[in-house]
């Protein structure tokens, strides 16, 4: 297994002051087991965040101590300001949604009735026009007046979401969302996730589509064993752990000066006759529109530009195993 570097990334460490999650040391054993282990990651708001790892790594009980249902063992969480626990933390918890394990839905009720039941318990006027905006946003605003127990799971999992919004949270905490769902199915709860920030909402979500992740994720907390073993920007753990190389095609007179502009950004390898394959220095993060603006200034414009990696999948795999 590798070992990744666990200092804040850049983008996070300049936003500390607005910090929605900040986890210290945070520590659950089970008499000698320990389900989490010392395990530290502050979330900024704003932005979608995926919290990854095998399954027994710790996830859902890392999601759980957040909200307050497992009592950490030891280690430190503030949410929303709140050290979870203190006094006030009721009604910070108000301010969160979270779906775990399975989507709050009652199967009896219609999907419009199911948001006014969540509005009343929160002690909220069940409005049609926030109900409405809901129903539109999770797209189950022609299906509104149906019981879910006609739905598809995809359905179901859309309206649990919608569920968590209810209470305009700054912050929803969703596990496995995308669990059992066909490819399109998958697409919607990604869709959904991308427009949630929009709204003024930050999301942790754990997954284990990678290619989702990768797609809808800002940042990323890796365990394993219950320990931390990555975290930071999807970009900068992507960076530093795969094989982001790129590479052009350009035309075959054009490869001298392809190779001298490209030299400059790591390891170059001629493949004729016309390609070229640029493999970033470690720990540096490069993109290929820089690459191309590079060969544009001496007079070259490539015919293609291929990322040849940059896979989560291979990335989490790496660090994992």
């Amino acid at each position: 297994m590798h070992t990744a570097t666990l200092s804040p990334p850049k983008n996070m460490a300049a936003q500390t002051a607005d910090l929605i999650v900040s986890v210290s040391g945070l520590t659950k054993r089970y008499g000698d087991a320990a389900a989490v282990d010392d395990v530290s990651f502050t979330i900024p708001r704003g932005g979608v965040v995926g919290l990854l790892g095998p399954n027994g790594a710790g996830k859902t009980t890392v999601m759980k101590m957040l909200l307050g249902l497992v009592r950490p063992t030891s280690g430190e969480i503030d949410l929303l300001g709140t050290r979870v626990g203190s006094r006030g933390w009721g009604a910070t918890l108000q301010r969160v949604g979270a779906i775990i394990e399975a989507p709050p839905i009652y199967e009896r009720l219609t999907a419009r009735d199911n948001l006014r039941y969540q509005a009343l318990s929160l002690g909220l006027g069940a409005h049609d026009d926030r109900i409405d905006e809901i129903l539109d946003l999770v797209g189950l605003a022609d299906r509104a007046d149906d019981r879910p127990r006609g739905y598809s799971l995809g359905m179901k999992q859309r309206l649990g979401i919608g569920i968590t919004l209810v209470g305009s949270p700054e912050l929803v905490i969703l596990d496995e969302p995308a669990n059992g769902l066909d490819p399109h199915g998958i697409i919607e709860i990604r869709n959904l996730l991308r427009r949630m920030p929009d709204m003024g909402v930050t999301v942790l979500v754990s997954s284990h589509q990678l290619s989702e992740v990768q797609q809808a994720c800002d940042q990323l907390v890796i365990l394993a064993n219950g320990r931390t073993i990555a975290y930071g920007s999807t970009e900068e753990i992507l960076a530093q752990h795969a094989d982001n190389s790129i590479s052009f095609t350009v035309a075959e007179k054009e490869m001298p000066d392809a190779l001298g502009a490209l030299g400059n950004f790591g390891q170059v390898s001629p493949l004729p006759p016309t390609t070229i394959l640029v493999k970033p220095k470690p720990g540096v993060t490069v993109s290929g529109s820089e690459m191309n603006r590079a060969l544009a200034n001496c007079g070259v414009f490539a015919e293609r530009i291929t990322a040849e990696g940059g896979n989560l999948e291979e990335v989490f795999l790496d660090l994992t195993t």
